[in-house]
C-alpha cells in the first residue's frame, strides 16, 4: 500500500496541479520563441556582415527547423541587412522590429525587436511602430 501511494504522490508532483496549459515536447513553438530562434539566426549570421536573406542562414537549418522554415514559407518576414546586436548590445539596442509574422501589417501578431524582446502589436500599432534598418 505503501507503495502505491508513494508512486501516487510521484506522479502528482511530476504533473502538477495547476489548470494551466502545458506544452508537451511534440508542441510546436509559439511566434514569440520562434521569432527569438530567428533572433538567435540574425545573431550567428551576422559574425561578419548582416544577412541579405534566407542563404545566410541556411547553415542554421537543421538548429532551428520552424523559425527558418517560418522565413522560408513567407509566415515570418525579416528586414534583411539589418546587424543583430551581440548579447552584450542587446540591451542597448533600440526597439526597432527586425522580424515579425507576416500577418501583423493586416490582422496584428508577434514581432521582434532588435533588443531581443518581442511583444505582440495589433495592426495599427505596426503601422506606426518603427522597422529596423
Amino acid at each position: 500500500m505503501k507503495n502505491y501511494l508513494a508512486c501516487g504522490l510521484l506522479l502528482i508532483s511530476l504533473t502538477g496541479c495547476g489548470g494551466g496549459s502545458q506544452k508537451s515536447v511534440g508542441d510546436a513553438p509559439d511566434k514569440a520563441s520562434e521569432l527569438i530562434d530567428v533572433g538567435t539566426m540574425l545573431q550567428l549570421a551576422a559574425a561578419g556582415n548582416a544577412p541579405t536573406g534566407l542563404n545566410n542562414l541556411a547553415q542554421f537549418q537543421g538548429t532551428f527547423p520552424v523559425a527558418y522554415a517560418g522565413i522560408k514559407t513567407g509566415d515570418i518576414v525579416v528586414q534583411w541587412g539589418v546587424k543583430m546586436p551581440g548579447e552584450g548590445a542587446m540591451a542597448s539596442a533600440p526597439a526597432d522590429i527586425v522580424a515579425y509574422e507576416k500577418k501583423t501589417a493586416t490582422e496584428g501578431g508577434t514581432v521582434l525587436y532588435l533588443n531581443g524582446k518581442t511583444a505582440k502589436l495589433s495592426a495599427d500599432q505596426f503601422k506606426s511602430a518603427k522597422m529596423a534598418k
